[in-house]
């Protein structure tokens, strides 16, 4: 009797496309590429726009409907072909996909989850996501309140704290981030041999070699020291933005907020009340967000009992990365590219065209809209209007209507979406956009690190070896050519 697998099979080879060829003219690939264990982003053409090009061209050719939670779930070829299967073979029980495992018509394999999609490190009381219903809670409460009541001071209070301050520790914690506005002379120096540097480059080096500088050199993860991170990061970025300039330095003020004196020190002037009140928004809708890439750095980094200098160190290099906080730049680069809300519907057709990313759209976690963009767009369309500019707002709408096919399977606007727009709005050098949602990002990845010391363990994950075993070992008398790539 003829096996369900094997029935599958022999039916897509009997259709006008097989499904190795609908993937193939989807990632635009060799038909010969496509296996079952080719996996999500093993290749650059597999990246996420790919992925939904893929699932469009599946959901045509076998009329099937995928969704956002059922794109998550299908990584790989085999994830396809199973799901294919479950579609047409509705009454079958005998296949079952869990994340990127499939059991069932093949050999039991050790479940290997790329990228650690899905995969849970550990608890956490920090931040809560629903990606599911676009939430976001930090310590329970809700980003929308926290942006219409709180200021950054507080959120950033709450995030390394644990809870609300009464307005005694509020005061007194602003006090101590005021006072803690400062440099050391060396920290100038050496951002003025800097001078050519990118800021994130000059930001990352600095904050390095910040910690050697320390009264408590010797308690580097002290209360003092984490208030002054929060404090000095932000000076760092400014005076380097200045001496690249040829600027003279605008020194802190003690008696203005985080956010406004921010901005005071990027160009000498006290910003409005209803500027300092955007970036105070901004700053707390970055303030964290879970276990991404850099947060997850750091909590590696601490981990090994480093101090909060190495791992702030490590997670500012990991934000700085086009595919983490570095795409916040290359949103407002594609607004300019596009140039007219009339050409957003060419732009998408030619990134799908050539299998490129749209930036600004799709998120790990969410399957939605990400709530932070909810609240940026607002933002972005109000100060669009009060600066009468809004063409680039007109584009960003533009392309969300040419992007809703993509929408649909989850590919939605994320944070850096209206984002780039507000800081270029603010008028912020487009290569500091990361740098100044870095600043944001500040009490968030002190509170990971902390929580990662109160209950620590070294992370190693494993890897699964794919490489050749067991070879003999050749005298190198007897290597008469080279084996693999070399010099």
């Amino acid at each position: 009797m003829e096996s369900l697998s094997s029935s599958f099979s022999k039916g897509l080879k009997e259709r006008e496309k097989t499904l190795e060829y609908v993937i193939s003219e989807a990632l635009q690939i060799p038909q010969s590429q496509v296996e079952d264990d080719l996996e999500y982003r093993s290749i650059s053409e597999w990246d996420s726009m790919g992925h939904v090009n893929l699932l469009i061209s599946l959901e045509e050719e076998y009329g099937v409907t995928i969704d956002a939670h059922d794109r998550s779930k299908l990584l790989s070829v085999r994830d396809l072909r199973n799901f294919l299967m479950q579609a047409e073979n509705k009454d079958s029980n005998t296949v079952e996909i869990v994340g990127n495992e499939t059991k069932g018509y093949s050999e039991q394999k050790q479940t290997i989850s790329r990228g650690l999609v899905d995969v849970i490190l550990d608890s956490t009381e920090i931040t809560y996501i629903d990606g599911e219903n676009g939430l976001l809670q930090y310590r329970g409460y809700s980003i929308h309140e926290l942006v219409n009541n709180s200021t950054f001071e507080e959120t950033a209070y709450l995030l390394m704290f644990g809870s609300l301050p009464t307005s005694v520790q509020l005061k007194d914690f602003d006090q101590e981030l005021k006072k803690a506005r400062n440099l050391p002379e060396p920290i100038i120096d050496l951002l003025i041999s800097m001078k050519e540097a990118r800021p994130m480059d000059a930001l990352r080096t600095a904050v390095s070699a910040l910690g050697n500088f320390q009264e408590n050199s010797l308690k580097h993860d002290s209360l003092n020291n984490k208030i002054s991170l929060l404090s000095q990061i932000p000076i760092i970025v400014a005076f380097h933005n200045s001496i690249r300039f040829n600027r003279e330095l605008v020194m802190p003020s003690e008696k203005i907020s985080h956010a406004a004196n921010l901005l005071y020190m990027l160009d000498g002037k006290i910003p409005s009340i209803n500027v300092e009140k955007v970036l105070n928004k901004i700053l707390i809708l970055h303030a964290d967000h879970g276990s991404n890439a850099s947060a997850f750095t750091a909590r590696v980094v601490t981990g090994t009992s480093a101090d909060i200098y190495a791992a702030l160190t490590a997670a500012i290099a990991a934000f700085s990365g086009k595919l983490h906080g570095g795409a916040i730049e290359e949103v407002l680069t594609m607004i300019k590219e596009i140039g007219s809300p009339d050409n957003a519907t060419m732009y998408v057709k030619e990134k799908q065209r050539k299998n490129e990313p749209v930036m600004g759209f799709g998120h790990r976690v969410y399957k939605t809209i990400d709530p932070r963009a909810k609240i940026l767009r607002e933002t972005a369309q109000a100060l669009s209007e009060e600066f009468n500019t809004t063409i680039y707002f007109e584009i960003l709408e533009s392309l969300v209507s040419a992007m809703r096919p993509y929408i649909k399977k989850g590919v939605n606007v994320n944070v850096d979406y209206y984002a780039s727009l507000i800081y270029q709005l603010l008028g912020i050098p487009q290569d500091l956009f990361v740098p100044i949602f870095t600043i944001g990002r500040i009490p968030g990845w002190i509170s990971q690190i902390e929580e990662q010391k109160s209950k620590n363990i070294l992370i190693r994950p494993k890897l699964s070896y794919t490489g050749i075993k067991n070879q003999p070992y050749r005298p190198i008398s007897d290597r008469n050519h080279i084996d693999s790539e070399g010099f």
